[in-house]
């Protein structure tokens, strides 16, 4: 977890990638959003499209919970920040959708698949990390977004 000055935490990507194993955490509300939205995707490989609204709708909750929680705890950023071209609760919710491919690979599927999709959820956690630290240093804010 990466800590303020003020005490106020943003989990870091290794213990976000554990909360979408579902291992267990401090209860941190980001991190108990991120365990449901990979239990989201995960289901939703299984649900039909034509009934997958209920499904997309909780998704949109919780990434709103996320970004409202960021916009609680966070310090607020500079005037001079660059704004980020997602939200924090949106890029946890495609964290959450790679790590259910990740980890829920389709049996038989060559090597490579399985590797493509570890690169692809590494760069990506990477990602979220650079942006938990910058929003923690003020150099960065996020997008005003409805889902």
């Amino acid at each position: 977890m990466l800590q303020s000055a003020r005490g106020s935490m943003l989990p870091g990507r290794d213990v976000l990638l554990a909360a979408f194993r579902g291992l267990p955490h401090d209860g941190h509300p980001i991190l108990d959003a991120a365990g449901e939205l990979a239990q989201l995707h995960a289901l939703r490989e299984r649900t039909p499209l034509s009934e997958s609204a209920p499904i997309d709708r909780r998704r949109a909750q919780l990434m709103r919970a996320i970004d409202r929680w960021v916009i609680l705890a966070a310090p607020v950023p500079s005037a001079a920040a660059d704004e980020h071209c997602e939200t924090l609760g949106g890029l946890v919710d495609r964290l959450a959708r790679h790590s259910t491919q990740a980890f829920v690979a389709p049996a038989g599927a060559p090597d490579s698949v399985h590797h493509d999709e570890w690169v692809r959820l590494d760069d990506l956690a990477d990602s979220y990390q650079r942006l938990v630290d910058d929003l923690w240093a003020g150099v960065r804010s996020l997008p005003a977004h409805t889902y």
